[in-house]
């Protein structure tokens, strides 16, 4: 039984009620090592429904939005989750429509406003405000225990002194269950330090080049809108992708989206660059869905590939110096993708 369970039975509503499986299916973050994302938009935005229900009022989008912003990791949410993505999801996952949806539209003194569906509350003849107090419930336990993780990733990368120490921190990362945001954030910094100590030479002539370092620059936080581009190596201009899957689809996709600008990915598998593009070419030409001039056009625009065996082949090549730059970027990037630094 997980904590959503316990604290239904707690509240007495039976957990065939949808919105208990569906709280359920989105707190399993709150394990320390689970791959799931926090989803803290659409979960915000089921609380401040829930608690206008409990607190017998409605609200303009605008306070509802107002509310979601002020909440723990909540000042970067945008208004989706209110205006269709949490239906979305509820309606595709339990394939319901209309009065189901969890948020219902409504005007509140001529203006746009929200409203927690009623008949959500009350489905499997649950008590509606004792769905309500455990929405509430739930998702305040949900953030407490998931900002206990972080700060216990935090108390990690503070503990970290020797080179064994650092190894130690990116096996938990680069395992294959770890959270895609560590994984992110560990190959990050790992690879910004291995660039660090490499340059190029740019000039007019042979004669006048000058040397110049490599600098990685990630462009914002996982999942961000940025067109598949996660990292950029300048001065190069190489963009980076980082990725979980082998899909080809996917890495296509990520080519389309630049126009077909060449790309270099972190993929998060073991083997080396052959492993991975035998794969996608394999799997690409089993689909019969690319010509073959598309599919070889797709296929040149690999450009490098960083595999789980490349990254701890960097991390075994590593100075001892380096273990406190490594430390502080760490520390730093965890903090702007989780939002402790807002």
């Amino acid at each position: 039984m997980d904590f959503v369970e316990q604290l239904a039975a707690d509240c007495k509503v039976p957990v065939n009620n949808l919105l208990v499986q569906y709280l359920s299916r989105k707190t399993k973050a709150a394990d320390r090592g689970s791959k799931a994302r926090r989803s803290l938009g659409n979960l915000y935005a089921l609380l401040v429904l829930a608690e206008d229900y409990l607190a017998n009022r409605t609200s303009r989008f605008t306070d509802l939005m107002a509310r979601m912003k002020s909440l723990p990791f909540g000042s970067k949410l945008q208004n989706h989750p209110l205006d269709n993505r949490l239906n979305d999801e509820f309606g595709r996952q339990y394939n319901v429509s209309g009065v189901l949806l969890p948020v219902q539209a409504i005007q509140v003194d001529g203006q746009k406003g929200r409203k927690i569906s009623y008949e959500l509350l009350v489905h499997g003849g649950a008590d509606p405000a004792a769905v309500a107090q455990l929405v509430v419930q739930v998702i305040y336990a949900y953030v407490e225990l998931i900002t206990a993780n972080q700060l216990t990733v935090l108390e990690e990368i503070e503990a970290i002194e020797t080179l064994e120490d650092l190894t130690e921190f990116f096996e938990v990362a680069f395992a294959m269950t770890s959270d895609a945001r560590l994984f992110e954030i560990g190959s990050y910094v790992l690879l910004a330090e291995y660039f660090r100590h490499r340059v190029i030479f740019i000039g007019d002539s042979a004669g006048t080049a000058q040397p110049q370092p490599l600098r990685l620059f990630r462009t914002g936080r996982t999942n961000a809108n940025d067109g598949g581009i996660d990292f950029v190596l300048q001065p190069l201009g190489k963009f980076f992708q980082v990725t979980e899957t082998l899909d080809f689809r996917k890495y296509f996709l990520d080519f389309e989206k630049v126009n077909r600008f060449p790309m270099s990915f972190v993929v998060k598998m073991e083997g080396n660059r052959e492993t991975v593009i035998n794969r996608i070419w394999n799997d690409a030409v089993r689909s019969n869905i690319y010509s073959e001039a598309l599919l070889n056009t797709y296929m040149s625009l690999f450009d490098e590939i960083y595999t789980l065996t490349d990254l701890v082949a960097i991390i075994q090549g590593l100075p001892a110096e380096s273990v406190f730059t490594l430390k502080s970027s760490l520390a730093l990037q965890f903090q702007l993708e989780f939002g402790l630094l807002n």
